[in-house]
């Protein structure tokens, strides 16, 4: 199975490797995830999604989950808007925001997605095998899926980033540095939750469908 948290990759497997278009999973990316859960209790919602993507513009477009997330606004696009507005978040008040565990926290960073799902394989004590790939950029991410295509490919999980450094190595990020990954991880430690079950013990999911519909690997121009 492959990874579908980044639209830019599953976009690449698509156009690439249609072939290889079961292996991805069904999952919605987190962005459809919270949304879907931020409407669930409020319908009236509209929800702008901030990120260093470009690649989530397209994906709010895309058939099966359009009207879900309403915007999507890149970090620079952000920067633009409290420029204009002479805003300095340096003297704006902050507020706490702790529903997250460790794994969601370090989520942006490559190889965050594999450590979640190692925490889950682990903590429910199952017998299942877990040996993921972790792909940095769309090189690795060519090279494990050719490997795939011809069945040689020593794993059985493909996490696919198609920017180096994952969400935080994004075009539309304000900063590119060796650094970032590192504070990233030092803004996952200071999570209340460690674990992935914990930060979920007070959500109600049951009634979310958090699965893409049928055909979402389509190539065909929705």
């Amino acid at each position: 199975m492959t990874s579908s948290c980044c639209p830019a990759f599953v976009s690449y497997i698509k156009k690439t490797y249609p072939e290889l278009g079961k292996h991805v999973s069904s999952t919605v990316s987190p962005m459809i995830a919270i949304s879907k859960l931020i409407k669930s209790t409020d319908p009236l919602a509209k929800i702008v999604f901030i990120g260093p993507c470009t690649a989530k513009k397209m994906e709010i477009k895309e058939t099966d989950i359009k009207g879900i997330t309403d915007y999507v606004m890149t970090f620079e696009e952000l920067q633009s808007m409290l420029d204009a507005f002479e805003i300095d978040i340096a003297e704006c008040e902050e507020l706490p925001l702790n529903n997250a565990s460790f794994y969601g926290r370090i989520f942006a960073r490559s190889g965050g997605l594999t450590e979640a799902v190692k925490n889950l394989v682990e903590e429910a004590n199952t017998t299942a095998e877990f040996k993921p790939i972790t792909c940095d950029g769309l090189i690795e991410c060519d090279k494990a899926l050719k490997l795939l295509k011809f069945n040689r490919l020593n794993g059985n999980f493909i996490e696919g980033m198609a920017c180096t450094g994952g969400c935080i190595g994004g075009s539309a990020s304000l900063s590119h540095g060796r650094k970032d990954k590192g504070e990233v991880d030092k803004y996952g430690k200071l999570a209340l939750e460690q674990n992935v079950a914990d930060s979920l013990r007070a959500i109600e999911l049951d009634d979310i469908d958090l699965h893409r519909g049928e055909g979402f690997m389509s190539n065909k121009i929705k």
